[in-house]
């Protein structure tokens, strides 16, 4: 065993079951310091010859072992952040390892600090970004599946013990824990998705809120990125809301259209029980009944729950301030300096500011407006802890994608987004136009089977379920000698490939970026949206460079290609069989390996199973397709920055770069996320048709996702 298999085979015992005390697999050894494990004792645990040094943990352990971890509590991400640091410190990756398999940290610090800064540790650390996390739902399944899928693995445990046979998988519904008798629970096969909700995890830990440099740099147009990964969201869920059911009951009482969450004195009508527990059962995510209203947050210090207290009317203060600077155009930092709030960085600095990152203009001042959101509706059904219940599922980003207030408190954020957005000047037909360059159409086809010999439909992509199975024996508090399994239902698309035509009449060959969106053309009640709703539906399925040669040409991009999107994620026993992720080489990646094996994917990025909306059954529903090319001359950060996004000479591992940006790289795009949809146009531009109109760089076709009730076989090309 190589001493990289080695390490990734640590890593995954380490992530196992850790609830429970380490418990090392036959075949791999901790160097742990000789007094606390006598050479004789566990054969795994070997001392080293240098002794290791175990840092001062009292911060750390701030919030005990079994209780649930917020990543928006400030408290709680203190504590986690500073046993990030000490993991980052670790000379090596190995001493980084035997630190963590240290009994003092692994085996007393909160299981879910410990994944956490373990996990944060790993992606950060170059010198381990050939090293690959599992996928979060494993660790802890207890955050994804309802209490009864924990009881059934038991019962099959306990089966195998009896008559040892190979189990069936547990079946979890495409609804999970919900019923469709309510109607926005037609929504849980979107909002409980593994895939979905790991990504808001991944993005959250790769974007730190409160990291010193000692833990990450300062990451590239961070605040832009957090506006513009929820913006997506929204948009995607907007999307959902009007044709996320294809019966006719939707049709006739279609979902309205997400609301702001903005009036803090109005109920909460959108109730949500997650039915999650953890640690053994004993621990559950709190309830939320429908008509609870935000009360201010005073809970005590007990040993057993870190102390929180602000007011509400703290949110409401904050929110002014940040719409006043909005509006005056600038923010003032703590020493007075003053910011403007350009066309250039003005979308990053506001990111900063409302989500209160350690990069706040100033954070005293300007408060923590989404975080501190968050807490309040955590805790919204026992603000003072008198009922000594645990908080709900909007405290955890790796939850809170679950609960539908999610959608309304963003769509609140992003308003404050939006109305930044329109104080920008509309873009200039200089800015959106490419000489030289004409996109003649788009259109895309199915990919059919190698040996179908059938000529695939144009502009249709059909949607349906697939079928995957998750492991669930490597997370679960007790343990199995045998895998236990569950087969998870998601929504899935065919493959399909983008086919462009472009002609480049200069003499010169010419490096283009072509962007791709998809927008939905009608409401549910078939009312056609208008440009200025429209823009903010726009769903960006695709970014890349390529190069056009003088004349016609012919581009063909796969749906798999996506910048936006990543696989899903691989189980601890694939990661266990698994080659080591293997370095991207200098020009872009190995051909000569298989896909899975390419790159390191981070973690972050949307679910690829995601890609396009869910659609309708026959004839399908209506989107328009939308592509642009612009310069990648004038777009590129710097003369390293290769087509795919960030110098892949330094790259280890690969995240969606649209919604992720790059790893210790620029974001790999100079203009505006979003664009050329993140400003309202010109007052005169009422529909999409209209915008392109004067713009050969730009082209639509319309295209239809048809819905078909089966399991799907994808047929990559």
């Amino acid at each position: 065993m190589s001493d990289l298999q080695l390490r990734q085979r640590q890593i995954l015992n380490l992530f196992e079951r850790v609830a429970q005390p380490l418990t090392p697999k036959p075949d791999i050894i901790f160097e742990l310091p000789e007094f606390v494990f006598p050479p004789d004792s566990v054969s795994a645990f070997r001392p080293p010859a240098d002794g290791l040094n175990i840092p001062e943990l009292e911060l750390v352990k701030t919030v005990p072992r079994g209780r649930l971890f917020s990543t928006f509590h400030p408290g709680h991400r203190e504590a986690a952040y500073a046993l990030v640091r000490i993991f980052k410190n670790a000379p090596t990756v190995a001493d980084m390892l035997n630190l963590a398999a240290h009994p003092d940290i692994r085996d007393q610090v909160n299981e879910h600090i410990f994944v956490f800064a373990l996990s944060a540790a790993l992606i950060q650390r170059r010198d381990a970004r050939s090293l690959r996390i599992p996928p979060i739902w494993e660790i802890f399944p207890g955050k994804f599946f309802e209490t009864r899928v924990r009881s059934e693995a038991q019962t099959t445990v306990q089966q195998q013990l009896k008559q040892p046979a190979k189990a069936e998988p547990i079946i979890i519904d495409r609804n999970f824990a919900a019923t469709d008798r309510v109607v926005e629970n037609k929504l849980s096969y979107f909002r409980e998705d593994l895939g979905i909700n790991s990504h808001h995890w991944h993005w959250h830990l790769i974007f730190p809120v409160e990291a010193t440099a000692d833990i990450v740099n300062p990451p590239d147009r961070r605040g832009e990125l957090f506006y513009y990964m929820h913006q997506q969201i929204l948009a995607r869920r907007l999307v959902v809301s009007y044709f996320g059911s294809y019966d006719a009951e939707r049709i006739a009482n279609g979902l309205a259209r997400v609301t702001s969450y903005h009036d803090w004195d109005q109920p909460i009508l959108e109730a949500y029980f997650p039915k999650l527990t953890t640690a053994n059962g004993a621990i559950h995510w709190a309830s939320r009944p429908s008509g609870l209203v935000l009360k201010d947050i005073n809970i005590p210090d007990e040993g057993t729950e870190l102390g929180i207290e602000f007011q509400i009317h703290n949110l409401e203060l904050w929110r002014t301030r940040i719409l006043h600077a909005i509006h005056k155009g600038s923010v003032v930092k703590g020493n007075g300096q003053v910011i403007q709030l350009d066309d250039k960085t003005g979308t990053n600095t506001l990111g900063e500011l409302i989500e209160a990152s350690q990069w706040s203009a100033d954070k005293l001042f300007y408060g923590d407006l989404h975080n501190f959101g968050h807490i309040a509706m955590c805790y919204i059904h026992d603000p003072d802890r008198s009922h000594s219940e645990n908080m709900g599922v909007m405290g955890d980003s790796v939850t809170a994608m679950r609960d539908p207030i999610f959608y309304r408190w963003h769509k609140f954020i992003d308003s404050l987004f939006q109305q930044f957005k329109a104080t920008l000047s509309p873009y200039t037909a200089q800015q959106l136009t490419l000489e030289g360059i004409t996109l003649n159409s788009v259109e895309v086809r199915r990919n059919q089977p190698p040996a179908s010999g059938l000529t695939a439909p144009k502009n249709l992509i059909i949607t349906g379920w697939q079928e995957s199975v998750v492991e669930l024996d490597r997370g679960l508090d007790f343990s199995s000698l045998t895998p236990v399994q569950a087969r998870v239902t998601h929504l899935q698309h065919e493959d399909f490939t983008y086919r462009i035509q472009v002609t480049n009449s200069t003499k010169t060959s010419q490096d283009v970026v072509l962007r791709i969106f998809l927008t939905p053309i009608k409401d549910q009640a078939g009312r056609t949206f208008s440009f200025r709703e429209q823009r903010l539906l726009m769903i960006e399925l695709d970014k890349f460079v390529t190069r056009i040669t003088p004349g016609a040409n012919v581009i063909r991009r796969k749906s798999d290609e996506s910048s936006v999107t990543i696989p899903f994620e691989q189980t601890f026993r694939d990661l266990e069989t698994a080659a080591p992720a293997v370095p991207i080489a200098p020009g872009g990646v190995p051909t000569n390996l298989p896909t899975d094996k390419r790159t390191n994917f981070c973690g972050c990025g949307w679910p690829d199973h995601f890609l396009v909306p869910r659609g309708v059954p026959n004839p399908g529903m209506p989107f328009t397709l939308f592509v642009m090319a612009t310069s990648w001359k004038e777009d590129r950060v710097n003369e390293t920055t290769t087509a795919t996004g960030g110098d892949d000479t330094k790259k280890l591992c690969r995240n969606a770069a649209s919604y992720c940006g790059i790893l210790d790289d620029k974001y790999p795009d100079k203009r505006p996320m979003g664009f050329p949809f993140d400003r309202p146009p010109d007052k005169s531009i009422t529909s999409l048709a209209k915008f392109i109109d004067k713009s050969a760089n730009m082209t639509t076709t319309d295209i239809r996702i048809q819905f078909e009730n089966r399991v799907l076989h994808r047929f990559p090309q």
